[in-house]
């Protein structure tokens, strides 16, 4: 399928957004310098259950797919799309001197999910086995826009959209179970995202799962930095930066989040232990 008004049901709906999900040039990640530290020394990445309340859209949990079906499904959110995106800087690289993104090749990024075989239950940095079964999608998510339940919804993906009438057999699609983890709301079209989904066949009850990235993923891994960030004295940066694996941002010392330490008496920012 080439393009979204190929698509005729939930299931081809699915089919369609994983075969795109695998097609992009690079794999963005925002995030902060401690994130990507941890990342490359633990040779892991976390992804987050997609109604825990660390997420920044609430909505997708209550509102799209099926409630029982977050409880199993897991996320790990990357971006396409060459260009820089000031949101996604401000929303998820916090602090903005930290502010960091990753970026990983078409290739290695599909080799890397084609060789998940465990997934780890991860808390407050303690692993533990899972052994349930599982399944793992790299796929791109579809936009939907209007009220569910009306007498049409418009389905958007990179900007090509169809309607969707009572009549189509795609109506319903923004509450179907097997669309958990595949839909949003139309808000959120801006992040391009294409998401590392996997689901648990079990409800483990943890906000977290990890999975291990082989080591010529983590070594194709490059970084661009923020626009606000500030240099690191660490080893980590020394040896990515002697590798070229380090660029800037296009708008470096061009755009200025305003911080709400700027608003605080103590004037700074001081990280928790």
């Amino acid at each position: 399928m080439l393009k979204i008004t190929d698509v005729k049901d939930i299931d081809s709906m699915i089919s369609y957004l994983k075969e795109k999900g695998k097609k992009h040039i690079n794999y963005y990640h925002y995030t902060t310098w401690d994130s990507l530290a941890k990342i490359i020394h633990n040779k892991t990445f976390l992804l987050t259950r997609g109604n825990s309340l660390s997420i920044n859209d609430q909505h997708e949990a209550l509102m799209k797919g099926s409630r029982n079906e977050w409880n199993k499904t897991y996320i790990g959110s990357f971006a396409f799309g060459a260009s820089e995106n000031m949101a996604m800087w401000g929303l998820y690289g916090l602090p903005w001197q930290d502010a960091v993104r990753i970026s990983i090749p078409q290739n290695e990024m599909n080799s890397w999910i084609n060789r998940i075989a465990q997934v780890d239950l991860f808390d407050n940095g303690y692993i533990y086995d899972y052994h349930g079964a599982f399944d793992i999608s790299l796929n791109d998510i579809v936009y939907v826009n209007g009220e569910s339940g009306s007498e049409s919804l418009q389905l958007t993906h990179r900007g090509k959209s169809i309607t969707v009438s009572d009549t189509y057999p795609l109506y319903g699609i923004d509450t179907a179970p097997k669309m958990t983890g595949f839909i949003k709301n139309y808000a959120w079209q801006y992040e391009n995202e294409v998401r590392l989904r996997i689901h648990l066949a079990n409800n483990t009850g943890y906000d977290k799962i990890s999975v291990s990235i082989p080591e010529d993923v983590i070594n194709s891994i490059t970084v661009t930095t923020g626009p606000c960030f500030k240099w690191k004295d660490d080893s980590l940066y020394r040896s990515l930066v002697n590798d070229c694996r380090v660029s800037e941002s296009g708008f470096k010392n061009l755009v200025r989040y305003k911080a709400l330490c700027d608003m605080c008496q103590h004037n700074s920012f001081m990280r928790k232990i």
